[in-house]
């Protein structure tokens, strides 16, 4: 069973720049694959994700900045994202996909056989230790591992191998049941009891 589980990450500003350099490559990744499976396409070639991403490879060298980025990012772009919508638009599902701009949608993923988790913190290629606001709900081999952008908020997505029907509880604080009634408000489980408010006093 495979479960998911997104979790805000709690990073320091280097943590936050290599997150964004490495949403820019995976962008980088798709549009140049795009761009090639177009330009292919117009002379009746259809190019695969194997094709696509080979080109890649041998394109990337020309930009001496992409050597110190994650590998494995590109590679997630072209066989996941872009041979995914590709698909859907051969099989009429969506329309032709379209190139991807900076500050829209911006994530990439990584190798998830290098990452690590330990209670509230993961660990990424090349980048070591992140902390997250909680710990990783799901016990089980670690099967995706998706950083994402939303606003100016960072979020990992970790997606689990396991054979737990529910998630682990990781919360600190205790579980009451609470009881809406006619007499009270509410009644909670620990006895506690909370009045009606009074209406307000006219003049």
């Amino acid at each position: 069973m495979l479960k998911t589980h997104k979790i805000a990450l709690n990073p320091n500003n280097k943590q936050r720049n290599w997150f964004a350099q490495q949403c820019g490559y995976a962008r980088f990744a798709y549009n140049h694959a795009l761009a090639d499976f177009k330009a292919e396409l117009d002379k009746d070639n259809f190019l695969s994700a194997t094709a696509l991403n080979k080109r890649f490879n041998v394109a990337k060298k020309e930009h001496a900045w992409t050597k110190d980025m994650d590998q494995v990012v590109p590679n997630k772009s072209i066989f996941g994202n872009l041979s995914a919508a590709i698909a859907n638009w051969v099989g009429k599902r969506a329309r032709f996909p379209r190139f991807k701009k900076r500050g829209k949608k911006d994530s990439f993923t990584t190798n998830n056989q290098f990452v690590e988790v330990k209670g509230p913190n993961i660990k990424l290629p090349k980048l070591g230790w992140v902390k997250m606001f909680e710990s990783l709900r799901f016990i089980g081999k670690i099967m995706k591992v998706t950083v994402s952008r939303i606003a100016h908020r960072w979020f990992v997505s970790i997606t689990v191998h396991t054979e737990d029907t529910e998630a682990v509880d990781n919360s600190t604080h205790p579980v009451i049941g609470i009881d809406v009634g006619i007499n009270t408000l509410a009644t909670c489980s620990d006895g506690t009891k909370y009045d009606n408010p009074s209406p307000p006093q006219t003049l």
